[in-house]
């Protein structure tokens, strides 16, 4: 749940004491609306807060070695923790217990429904109004002074809308739109407290957002702001950082944005899959030695293991073997710390391709099933994952530009707190399941030596490089993008299919790619859906993983392929100079999935690399 602390006069009770306006779901908070985002609530809109002021006595530690490790080489190894948003107990009364993850309104201007008055957020003028009980959402923003609505009962005037517009820079600052300035064209309030009105209008040029002062009658419209020219328009950045509450020094030109763009927040997270380890007794001790290790006898044992959730498989095991095994560490000086693989992606692509019951647990179960008939060309095996679990932490944010695929530092990430070096990142954790499609290594090699000076491929070579050169980044020749390009259209097409029959909304389904390197390549696809409740998913997509369903699914897949709604613009796509589109034969009527979906952010399609589109020699399947 999250709250805002308001000022006192904005709220009934003791000064400072915060009031819960809304809810949001845990895995919202790291994926679309984190720290430094804004949140559309029903009668405001408000920013997640820096992770400093999180109440860290309701948040839950997440046990994950491996993608702590990342994070530590990522962040600094001062980070210690990865923690769960914190939790709001729905049957305790006490206000101050009830707060969740802190929120402040933003944008700070508002805007009355009933006489059009803009204006910034002042108690007397605009304040708020809220209804303490089961109903936080209704929580809004009434302007107390408008003539329209005089005979209206405080709590019962219509709720003010945000004001629509922001300004933000390129290195991430936010900030409200300086209204007062723009009307007057730069002179600072030279009516000593004016009073603005907001009005829209339509024209045979289109809307029209015009900001008039009615002390002095100036006027003007918003367009002036608009477009690549529109910095000359505003004045230079302030270098604020709403969510951190502070400011510092920036000047750079400002650009004018609109509230709940879809640039102004990309989140920069890291996820892992659960891998379960060796299942000797001995593996299991040392893994938690922290733990176990400071036992001082065996008749507690027992209670240990029973009460920690993290022990519990040991629980089926002897106490007596338990203790044998810590004396036996113990007896070493203590366990052989081995660190997890800084590439999160390559442990995971070994255990998948290769799975075994001897790594299996109540977190992790994959076995390999028959390849659907006809299909030997296209897979090399199906492994079905009845059980997983995924971990995803938020390491920062940026704005107007996001990050590229797995960018953990990516140009102007923000920092979630006010210091550079935090000790903990929040995180959540999901369990369900999943269907892992393994290509087969020796042809798709063959097949990217023949396509590899092909033209559509070049195209998209010399694309990336533009693209990288917009935004100041090094080109990564590490991608190997002939097969990206194929594994990443085949996901997507298989998304769309699964979507239909498996009960899961396309949202829910997820992707993870494994490409690997030149030096260990990989040729993988994991689709998984997973839920936050402890039990996981109902198995709808890996029932759908045996042969005689798969077979359908790709059928169907490879058949949608060959035609879209959008040919032949689409299929005849191909960027050029100056176009940085990465993507080619793709569009939303055919491969495009939400953003919760891809971790590509739509880039690196093309139904061409997979089908005969183009009756050459490109095509993988042809």
């Amino acid at each position: 749940m999250m709250a805002g602390r308001v000022p006192a006069a904005k709220v009934s009770g003791p000064k400072g004491q915060p009031s819960r306006v809304g809810g949001a779901r845990p895995s919202h908070l790291i994926t679309t609306g984190g720290t430094g985002s804004i949140i559309d609530l029903p009668g405001m809109s408000v920013m997640v807060r820096n992770t400093d002021s999180w109440p860290l006595e309701r948040a839950e530690t997440i046990v994950e070695p491996r993608l702590l490790e990342k994070i530590r080489i990522t962040l600094g190894p001062q980070v210690t923790a990865l923690r769960t948003a914190p939790w709001d107990p729905q049957d305790n009364d006490d206000p101050w217990t009830r707060t969740g993850v802190p929120v402040s309104p933003f944008p700070g201007w508002v805007r009355c429904p009933a006489c059009f008055r803009l204006g910034p957020l002042e108690p007397g003028q605009f304040d708020l109004v809220h209804r303490h009980g089961r109903r936080p959402d209704l929580a809004k923003y009434v302007h107390t002074t408008c003539q329209k609505q005089t005979t209206r009962a405080t709590r019962n005037k219509r709720a003010c809308l945000p004001a629509r517009f922001l300004v933000a820079c390129e290195a991430g600052h936010l900030d409200d739109f300086p209204y007062v300035d723009f009307v007057h064209q730069g002179s600072t309030d030279p009516c000593g407290g004016a009073k603005l009105v907001l009005r829209d209008s339509s024209s045979t040029q289109g809307p029209r957002v015009t900001i008039r002062c009615l002390e002095c009658n100036a006027s003007r419209n918003v367009s002036r702001a608009s477009g690549k020219d529109g910095w000359a328009a505003l004045p230079a950045c302030r270098g604020r950082h709403p969510h951190l509450q502070r400011f510092e020094e920036c000047g750079r030109n400002l650009r004018l944005m609109v509230l709940g763009a879809s640039n102004l927040w990309f989140s920069v997270t890291a996820s892992a899959l659960h891998l379960p380890q060796s299942q000797t007794v001995a593996d299991i001790v040392a893994a938690n030695w922290d733990l176990l290790g400071q036992l001082p006898n065996a008749e507690v044992v027992g209670a240990i293991i029973n009460g920690m959730d993290q022990l519990r498989s040991l629980r089926d095991t002897p106490g007596d073997q338990v203790w044998a095994a810590i004396l036996h560490i113990r007896g070493q000086g203590g366990p052989v710390v081995t660190p997890p693989q800084a590439d999160l992606l390559r442990a995971e692509w070994d255990l998948l391709s290769h799975p075994t019951t001897q790594r299996q647990d109540d977190d992790f179960r994959a076995v390999p099933t028959t390849n659907p008939a006809g299909y030997d060309n296209l897979l090399q095996q199906v492994v079905l994952v009845s059980r997983l679990r995924e971990v995803q932490a938020l390491l920062g944010f940026t704005r107007l530009n996001a990050p590229d695929r797995r960018e953990l530092e990516p140009v102007n990430r923000l920092n979630l707190s006010r210091s550079s070096t935090p000790s903990w990142v929040p995180a959540f954790e999901q369990r369900g399941e999943g269907v892992f499609l393994e290509l087969p290594e020796p042809r798709v090699q063959a097949w990217e030596q023949q396509v590899a000076e092909h033209p559509r491929i070049v195209a998209m070579q010399e694309a990336f490089r533009r693209w990288s050169a917009n935004r100041d980044r090094p080109v990564d020749d590490t991608l190997p993008i002939p097969r990206f390009l194929l594994l990443h259209t085949l996901s997507h097409l298989l998304i769309r299919q699964v979507a239909l029959e498996c009960g899961y909304g396309s949202s829910s389904i997820r992707e993870r790619i494994y490409v690997g390197t030149t030096a260990q390549p990989a040729t993988g696809i994991l689709l998984s859906t997973a839920a936050s409740d402890s039990e996981g998913t109902l198995g709808g997509l890996v029932a759908l993983g045996k042969p005689i369903h798969l077979k359908r699914l790709l059928d169907n897949a490879l058949n949608d392929a060959q035609r879209c709604s959008s040919d032949p613009l689409c299929a005849e796509h191909v960027p050029e100079d100056p176009s940085e589109t990465l993507h080619a034969a793709a569009c939303h009527a055919c491969l495009f999935a939400s953003e919760t979906s891809c971790e590509a952010g739509n880039r690196w399609l093309d139904r061409a690399v997979l089908v005969d589109l183009t009756h050459d020699s490109l095509a993988f399947l042809s």
